[in-house]
């Protein structure tokens, strides 16, 4: 069975623990997670690169499909039962989907990781 590939910055302390949550929840049979915090690596046999993996969560999907930003949350949340429901409201409401995508990209452009990235502390 393919998983469903997450893509996530292990340098940003939101995210790390976002995930360390996701993974609690879900089989890892079901999904497989790649901290970008080790570098190009992580990437290996992808079609994009760690800049662009890092500026926005990048979610493969068990079809091979590339999934990136909100979109890419929607389909990683589609594995966790518990918040299966936030991902179906998301996709019927685009109001509240255009809301939601507002608030991720603020924070995305905020986030620890990146931050501490662009000061020159610990940059994969």
């Amino acid at each position: 069975m393919a998983t469903t590939t997450v893509y996530f910055d292990g340098l940003c302390p939101v995210c790390s623990r976002e995930v360390a949550l996701y993974r609690r929840l879900v089989s890892p049979d079901r999904m497989s997670w790649r901290d970008l915090a080790s570098g190009p690596a992580a990437l290996t046999d992808e079609s994009f690169d760690l800049e662009a993996a890092l500026s926005l969560l990048h979610v493969r999907d068990r079809a091979g499909r590339l999934h990136i930003g909100l979109t890419a949350h929607l389909v990683m949340w589609d594995e966790l039962p518990v918040l299966k429901w936030l991902a179906a409201l998301l996709r019927h409401y685009p109001r509240l989907r255009r809301a939601f995508e507002r608030g991720y990209l603020a924070f995305t452009a905020r986030r620890p990781g990146l931050r501490r990235r662009r000061q020159g502390g610990s940059d994969a």
